[in-house]
């Protein structure tokens, strides 16, 4: 039996929930471990939502509106900075919620505090190259430098 598409599935069902893979939408959800609820989109998007698209070489993208334009949305990972441009024929379905660690459910329409976390997350997009630059720089600090202190000082 052949498996459906995400695309198929939302055209049949209505909805699909399944694990996400890969890290662009950090800190919000983290793959393999978040379960996803997708709904097929009832008209335009709005900024903050979160679509799910196909790119012209058919892998499917989640990431987040960050401007709505007549003809096209520009969209972002959270965890990412280059900008997307997708038309509503890429897009298939939006994030309506998802559940953390298979436990808690987070409803992104109706969540006061998603919402909040939507809103901050897109206006820091100016300066989260900085934002990321922190633990990266961090990491080097540890790397580069404490591991130097620890090397051995040999005597003969």
């Amino acid at each position: 039996m052949e498996e459906q598409s995400i695309k198929e599935i939302l055209d049949t069902f209505g909805q699909y929930t399944g694990l996400t893979m890969g890290t662009s939408m950090k800190p919000l959800i983290h793959q393999q471990k978040d379960n996803i609820i997708i709904v097929k989109n009832k008209g335009r998007l709005k900024k903050y939502d979160v679509p799910v698209y196909v790119t012209p070489q058919g892998k499917y993208i989640m990431h987040r509106v960050v401007k709505v334009c007549d003809d096209h949305y520009v969209i972002v990972g959270d965890n990412l900075l280059r900008k997307e441009y997708v038309t509503d024929d890429m897009i298939c379905g939006v994030l309506v919620g998802f559940y953390k660690n298979g436990k808690h459910y987070v409803d992104c329409q109706n969540s006061k505090l998603y919402k909040l976390y939507s809103r901050i997350w897109v206006a820091l997009l100016p300066v989260r190259p900085v934002l990321f630059l922190v633990p990266r720089g961090i990491g080097w600090i540890k790397r580069h430098i404490f591991k130097q202190g620890e090397k051995k000082v040999e005597t003969k």
